[in-house]
C-alpha cells in the first residue's frame, strides 16, 4: 500500500498545476511573513533578539505541520499535499519572470517585483541578469530546498525550510538595522542551503557540462546555481557591486524565456529526485 508521505507530492503538484499560488489569507509563508513583521517591529535590535523570529516561525511550521494528522482521510492527504504545494514556488516563478516581458523587452516596473536591487542606472542586458538570476536562485530556495527537506523529513522539513527561507527573505540584509537581528536568520538560511545549492549542479549537469563546470565558480556562498545557469544559457550574469560571472555573451530578453524553460525542466527532476528519495526513506 502507498503511504500518505509519497501522495503528499503529487497532490501538491497537482495544486500547482490548478493555481500557482493560494490566496494570501490562507497562505502559511504569509503567516510566516506576518508573525516575522510583528516581532520585527517591537523587538530589541541585537542579535539575541534576532534569535526569536527563526525560532518561532520554524515552532508555527512544525505545529502546522502536525495539523493533518489529527483529520480523517482523504482530508489528511489533502491538507498535507496543500502545506507542501505552499512550500515550494514553480509555476508563480514562471509566471512572474515572464511576466517581465513585454513587446520583445523587459519591464523595469515588473522586474522590481522579483528583484530588491536598485535598477535605476542599470544597461537592459543587466536587467535581463536579474530576471535570471532571480529565477535561478529560485529553484534553489523555491523548489530544490524545500522539497529536499521534505524527502528527509517530510512536511515538518518543507515548512520549517519556508519558514527560515522567510525570515531570511525580511531580515537577512547587512544594513544598520537589520546587520545584528537579522544575523541568525541568515546564517540559518545559509546553513539549510549549502547542501541543496551544492545538489542543485548534479542536476544542471544533466542538462550540460558547461552548467557544472560554470557552477563550481559560484559568485557567493550558495550561487552554485546563477553560476550554472549562466553556463547553460552561455551568458554572463552580474550584479553591479557584487559579482559578474562570465560564463558568454551579455544575456538577451529571449534569455529569460530560455531561462524559464531550463526552470521548468529542473523543478521536474527535483520532483522526480524527492518523490524517489521519499520512497526510500
Amino acid at each position: 500500500m502507498v503511504s500518505l508521505g509519497v501522495l503528499e507530492l503529487p497532490v501538491a503538484i497537482a495544486f500547482e498545476l490548478i493555481r500557482s499560488e493560494p490566496p494570501p489569507r490562507v497562505h502559511p509563508t504569509v503567516w510566516f511573513g506576518r508573525l516575522i513583521s510583528f516581532l520585527d517591529e517591537r523587538l530589541p535590535r541585537n542579535a539575541y533578539a534576532g534569535i526569536l523570529p527563526p525560532l518561532l516561525t520554524a515552532s508555527l511550521a512544525i505545529a502546522l505541520s502536525l495539523i493533518p494528522s489529527a483529520l480523517p482521510w482523504p482530508f489528511d492527504l489533502l491538507l498535507s499535499g496543500y502545506l507542501l504545494y505552499c512550500s515550494i514556488s514553480i509555476r508563480s516563478m514562471v509566471e512572474h519572470a515572464l511576466a517581465c516581458l513585454a513587446g520583445g523587452a523587459v519591464v523595469r516596473e515588473r522586474v522590481r517585483l522579483i528583484v530588491s536591487r536598485d535598477l535605476d542606472g542599470l544597461e537592459d542586458w543587466q536587467v535581463v541578469s536579474a530576471v535570471i538570476e532571480s529565477v535561478s536562485e529560485n529553484f534553489v530556495d523555491g523548489v530544490l530546498a524545500p522539497l529536499l527537506y521534505y524527502a528527509i523529513f517530510g512536511l515538518p522539513g518543507a515548512l520549517v525550510y519556508r519558514a527560515i527561507n522567510t525570515c531570511d527573505a525580511m531580515l537577512g540584509y547587512r544594513n544598520e538595522r537589520y546587520r545584528e537581528f537579522g544575523r541568525v536568520s541568515a546564517r540559518l538560511d545559509d546553513l539549510l542551503n549549502l547542501i541543496p545549492s551544492r545538489l542543485s549542479l548534479l542536476l544542471y549537469a544533466i542538462l550540460s557540462r558547461r552548467a557544472f563546470s560554470c557552477g563550481l565558480r559560484s559568485p557567493k556562498l550558495n550561487g552554485h546555481s546563477i553560476s550554472a545557469m549562466a553556463g547553460l544559457l552561455g551568458v554572463r550574469l552580474e550584479k553591479p557591486g557584487s559579482y559578474r560571472i562570465e560564463c558568454g555573451r551579455e544575456p538577451e530578453v529571449k534569455d529569460i524565456e530560455r531561462c524559464v524553460r531550463y526552470f521548468t525542466a529542473l523543478s521536474g527532476m527535483a520532483v522526480i529526485l524527492a518523490l524517489s528519495l521519499r520512497l526510500l526513506v
